[in-house]
Formats: structure tokens, sequence, C-alpha cells
């Protein structure tokens, strides 16, 4: 079926995210910070990486810009799977190269079908899908801005 690298610093909800995958038949990778996930995408790249954005020392933020700088597993999916809930952050994860900006708490069932769904794309379909998350990230946080703005 394939990979997934879950990069999260919070060990339970790890645990639960490698217990799901591991169920749907995925092989799993852990990595509790920044910086192994980073060694891990080094190392060997993974099908799909899973991501949290609010870690310690180096976040998942750090982990996409240095993934997108340096060529790191150019070819592996990225879900951010984040408890926060910023506009900006999601035009950010995307125009580093996520594939998908979802919210804690998280559906399993979702999560699974949504990583079935993204390891099936060939690297034109994710590209345009990419591109689709982008123009829809930024136009949902210019939507907010003016919202903000007259508050």
């Amino acid at each position: 079926m394939g990979d997934i690298l879950v990069v999260d610093d919070d060990e339970v909800v790890r645990g639960l995210l490698a217990w799901l995958f591991e169920d749907a038949g995925y092989a799993v990778r852990q990595a509790g910070d920044g910086r192994e996930a980073l060694f891990e995408l080094i190392q060997e790249a993974p099908d799909c990486m899973v991501l949290d954005l609010m870690m310690p020392d180096v976040d998942g933020q750090t982990v996409l810009r240095r993934r997108r700088e340096e060529g790191l597993a150019p070819d592996t999916r990225v879900i951010i799977l984040t408890a926060k809930d910023s506009r900006a952050d999601a035009v950010y994860c995307w125009e580093q190269g996520a594939d998908e900006f979802l919210q804690k708490p998280f559906d399993g069932e979702r999560l699974i079908k949504l990583v079935g769904d993204l390891m099936s794309l060939s690297a034109d379909q994710l590209r345009h899908r990419r591109e689709v998350g982008l123009e829809e990230a930024r136009r949902l946080d210019a939507i907010d801005a003016v919202f903000r703005n007259k508050a």
C-alpha cells in the first residue's frame, strides 16, 4: 500500500495515527519533532507524510520550507494535520507544497481515504490539486481579512 511518516510531538496523537494507518495496511514510521522528520526525509522518502505544525524547536512549517528548498522527498504527499486554524497558515503550507490542510480533531476514516486518494494521483494530477488548493486557501484568507478589518 505504501509507507507513511507520522510527525507529531504528541505521543498519543502519533500513536493513534500510527495505529489507524497500520490497521489500514500502511507501513508507518514516526517522528516526534521536525528534526527527526527531516532526518527521515533524507534517509528514505515516504510515500506520504502527515505533519503537525506546532512542535518545539523545528516546527512543521520549517519542515515544509526545508523540504522545498533542499528538494527533499519531492514525490512525498504531505498532509498537514494541525490544531491551527489560521487561513494564513494554510496558505503558507500550500505554497510550500502541502497537498492537504486538515484541522484537529480529525475523522480517522476520512484521513485514511484522503491518503489513499492522494497516493493514487499522478504527478500532474497532484500538481493541479496543489494549485487548486492554494487558490482556494488564498481566496478564503482574503475573505477572512475583509471581515477582520471590519471588526
